[in-house]
């Protein structure tokens, strides 16, 4: 197998800028690795959505030959997953407390009349931990959302780990464990941590290099049709 390439998916809000993104990448540079960090907010952070984050994933990846691990932390973890399922290029995943059941984890802990006026139309003020401000988020985030809130659909057999924090009080650890329970390929590890899976730095790029390991002892798996 060529040598891999490593694309990292930053969460909701979030950006190439995070804690997560700048240790991959300086981890990456030290191993002599190629890691893209693609900013998903391109386009405006109002009109996005989760197809076009996907749109814009699958676009960077066929862009350049040669297979790929991908890297994805909360909403970029789904995107990874679902990127996976119909990319043959993408021969592993690395999974950071993903986005599973988005919606049924996420839109509880919003203010009820917060949540009223986004599903009747008006924007989501949230913080964007990127620019350091509240931003506006359109509705049609939320009902482009409701296309990709099953994960049933995602049944390719590739190299896939989990880490997810038992902590985690946006995104339940049990989401990650209903997708491994009914998928073999899938190695699930919890650690004492919360969503931002702070101090388990070391153990996520351990997981990176068990991957590229398993990427280069295997063929990649077939997609299906």
């Amino acid at each position: 197998m060529a040598t891999s390439r490593l694309m990292y998916l930053h969460g909701l809000a979030s950006s190439p800028r995070s804690a997560k993104a700048r240790f991959l990448t300086g981890r990456a540079q030290a191993a002599g690795l190629t890691l893209q960090c693609p900013d998903l907010n391109t386009g405006g952070f109002h009109h996005l959505t989760f197809g076009r984050m996907l749109d814009q994933t699958r676009a960077l990846i066929r862009a350049q030959p040669g297979p790929v691990l991908l890297l994805g932390s909360s909403l970029g973890g789904l995107v990874a997953a679902w990127c996976a399922q119909g990319d043959c290029q993408v021969k592993g995943l690395l999974l950071l407390a993903p986005a599973f059941d988005f919606l049924h984890n996420w839109l509880p802990r919003l203010p009820i009349e917060q949540r009223t006026s986004w599903e009747q139309g008006e924007p989501l003020w949230i913080h964007h931990h990127g620019e350091g401000k509240c931003l506006p988020l359109g509705p049609l985030f939320l009902q482009d959302m409701a296309r990709f809130s099953e994960t049933h659909a995602l049944v390719r057999p590739l190299p896939t780990r989990i880490v997810h924090g038992r902590q985690d009080d946006v995104i339940h650890v049990a989401a990650s464990r209903r997708f491994a329970a009914s998928r073999p390929w899938v190695r699930l590890l919890e650690v004492d941590a919360d969503h931002h899976l702070a101090g388990v730095s070391g153990l996520i790029w351990r997981q990176v290099e068990a991957l590229l390991k398993d990427m280069a002892t295997r063929e990649g798996a077939s997609c299906p049709h």
